[in-house]
């Protein structure tokens, strides 16, 4: 199973996506693909956060009919075993020299305690979490192990 990080669901929504990333998430079983609650809320203040205008109600339309229903039923809260989570995460990526921010501990944290992958391009963000990454602008259409 594996979580999208924000950039890998956002991706397609670009105007002109990266072809390799299509690939990858064509290339998925989509009911293996995962969205946490701490992701959607980026991207949902990230959409929020546009101008009033075309672009931002595509997007907001985008989310409701293409987004959310996609992945029903497979949204992760930031629940007490990921909690219980984030403190190993977090200490752990301090200790490898790579301080992390909440949202990205919180992201690792809630793949920990769900022992499911992270699809991210910025693989380093998740470095010492200890939470296994895929970043699928490389991975082209390769299927994880």
């Amino acid at each position: 199973m594996i979580i999208l990080d924000t950039n890998v669901v956002s991706e397609p929504l670009k105007p002109q996506p990266e072809p390799a990333v299509l690939r990858w998430l064509d290339a998925q079983d989509p009911q293996t693909l995962y969205l946490t609650a701490v992701n959607l809320a980026e991207l949902l203040a990230g959409v929020g956060a546009l101008a009033a205008g075309p672009r931002r109600a595509g997007l907001e339309r985008a989310f409701d009919t293409q987004v959310l229903p996609l992945f029903d039923g497979r949204i992760l809260a930031f629940d007490e075993p990921a909690a219980r989570s984030f403190a190993r995460v977090a200490a752990s990526a301090q200790a490898a020299g790579n301080p992390i921010g909440f949202a990205d501990a919180a992201v690792a944290a809630i793949g920990a305690a769900n022992g499911f992958l992270i699809a991210a391009r910025n693989v380093r963000d998740f470095r010492g979490t200890g939470v296994d990454v895929i970043n699928p602008w490389e991975a082209e259409a390769a299927k994880p192990g």
